[in-house]
């Protein structure tokens, strides 16, 4: 129940002080935890906003990781593509460069056989 409460006032207020205060009080008038919310008040709420916190950085992580994994596979493509029109032997760097999203030094990088930076 302290958890579907607390589930509430997030939705109401966000992961602030504010929802986890209003969570506590609602569950003491609903007789939910009220002795042990009464006694422990304020390490309830120094727990809570911790683990508001570490929830908050894990999503950033998982984000930022979401984030970097999908510009690498962006890259990779764009590579992919490079070295197809580069085996055609068809195009000039400036070309490939501009069809495959690349600058002209990844493509010339390539071209020599290197994996471009």
């Amino acid at each position: 129940m302290f958890t579907k409460v607390c589930n509430e006032q997030m939705k109401k207020y966000g992961r602030t002080r504010k929802a986890v205060t209003e969570a506590i009080r609602i569950c003491k008038d609903r007789n939910v935890l009220s002795e042990y919310l009464s006694s422990k008040e304020s390490e309830v709420v120094d727990i809570m906003m911790v683990l508001y916190d570490e929830e908050e950085i894990m999503r950033s992580y998982v984000e930022s990781e979401v984030y970097e994994a999908t510009q690498k596979a962006q890259y990779d493509e764009k590579v992919e593509t490079a070295k197809r029109f580069l085996k055609m032997n068809k195009f000039s760097y400036d070309d490939i460069a501009v069809g495959s999203g690349l600058t002209i030094e990844e493509v010339e990088e390539l071209a020599n056989g290197l994996q471009p930076v």
